[in-house]
């Protein structure tokens, strides 16, 4: 096996260096001037320059080649932008020509064949599931509608502390936090908190740190069906885990088999079933894009994806910022107790009047945002 990495390597070396290419210079392909950047090296690029902390050293990188810099990590040309300046242009300017993200080999098991959002590529279908998505689950009266859920859980969670700090036990909050968003989530997702035949939220952390893992088949195309790493076959049985999971919440919301389990309010799943075959854009006559269980399935799955792990991480770190500037959490209370007092909970009506604490979240957000990555192709 070990005859058989050094004989590729070694291929791999010669057809890098004979091969007719400007890579080695600082233009493209067609021979335009790239930005500044670092010199790569073969078959890896500048792959070997992201280390563990891939955010961390692109900044380091950005102070020597300016904050718009390219870089070739293994076989993929790729501009770094890392200055609001440039992010402004990048991302309002010239959206429209950096609005798709990159393909990678996780979308291809996990995106239903680019059906969701996550990992479909810009395009009509895209504009389409977004403003779909935007009217049918995120419109204001549906985040209204989940109102009582959302504080149901809360109050919960408030008590359950409450009872803890009165018995002297020790409170492990990341882990309250992380159960808090689950069971929320799963009743407007789902519409039950858990489900004892499954582990939802430890499948999503499963898949979410497959995809998010290193892939040197994302980046070296031509090693991907080597699958070097045996991300590929995980990421096929996460996928697969996933679809069984998803298939029996729809398959039982179809047939009403858990109606005794069924809160009083429609969740996203049965608003989606109730459109089943018909088109996400019924005035539309040009193009028009019928709703499948495919569909349902990607929705669900980028829904479920990107609440649980991404609140979660959010208020945790929020929480220990304020832990460690004693000032601010007094001037926090102080706004709470004069804005909503001791003797009931925030309600989310109070939140327009609680500017401190719409300042705290924001600067958290900064400090330790959820993805230190955007990226766009």
């Amino acid at each position: 096996l070990a005859l058989v990495f050094a004989l590729l390597g070694t291929l791999c070396f010669f057809i890098y260096i004979f091969r007719p290419t400007t890579s080695r210079s600082n233009h493209n392909k067609n021979g335009q001037k790239l930005p500044p950047g670092p010199r790569a090296l073969p078959i890896i690029g500048n792959l070997h320059m992201l280390g563990k902390l891939p955010h961390q050293n692109l900044h380091h990188l950005a102070k020597r080649y300016g904050p718009i810099m390219s870089l070739r990590l293994g076989c993929v040309p790729t501009i770094v932008v890392s200055s609001p300046e440039a992010a402004e242009l990048f991302l309002k300017t010239h959206d429209l020509v950096f609005a798709s993200r990159p393909g990678i080999q996780a979308g291809e098991y996990l995106s239903y064949g680019s059906t969701g959002m996550a990992f479909t590529p810009y395009g009509s279908y895209w504009r389409i599931v977004r403003k779909w998505c935007t009217l049918q689950l995120l419109s204001a009266s549906k985040v209204e509608y989940f109102a009582p859920v959302r504080k149901t859980e809360l109050a919960s969670l408030v008590e359950s502390v409450k009872e803890s700090a009165a018995a002297r036990e020790t409170v492990n909050l990341s882990e309250k936090v992380g159960e808090l968003i689950e069971k929320m989530m799963c009743k407007i997702i789902f519409g039950r908190s858990n489900d004892d035949r499954f582990n939802l939220r430890s499948l999503i952390d499963q898949t979410m740190h497959l995809s998010g893992a290193f892939n040197i088949s994302d980046f070296v195309p031509y090693l991907a069906p080597l699958d070097l790493q045996g991300l590929g076959r995980r990421l096929k049985r996460a996928s697969e885990l996933v679809d069984t999971v998803l298939v029996k919440i729809i398959d039982e919301h179809m047939q009403g088999t858990d109606a005794e389990d069924r809160k009083p309010h429609r969740d996203f799943v049965d608003v989606m079933i109730s459109m089943l075959n018909q088109p996400m854009n019924p005035h539309d006559k040009d193009e028009t894009y019928i709703i499948k269980r495919k569909n349902i399935k990607a929705i669900l799955l980028d829904m479920i994806a990107a609440s649980f792990e991404t609140s979660a991480v959010a208020i945790v770190w929020t929480f220990s910022e304020i832990l460690r500037h004693p000032r601010v959490m007094v001037a926090l209370q102080h706004e709470l107790e004069t804005v909503v007092g001791r003797n009931r909970l925030v309600e989310e009506s109070d939140l327009s009047k609680l500017t401190y604490l719409d300042m705290v979240v924001k600067e958290g957000l900064r400090l330790h945002p959820v993805a230190p990555f955007l990226l766009v192709w």
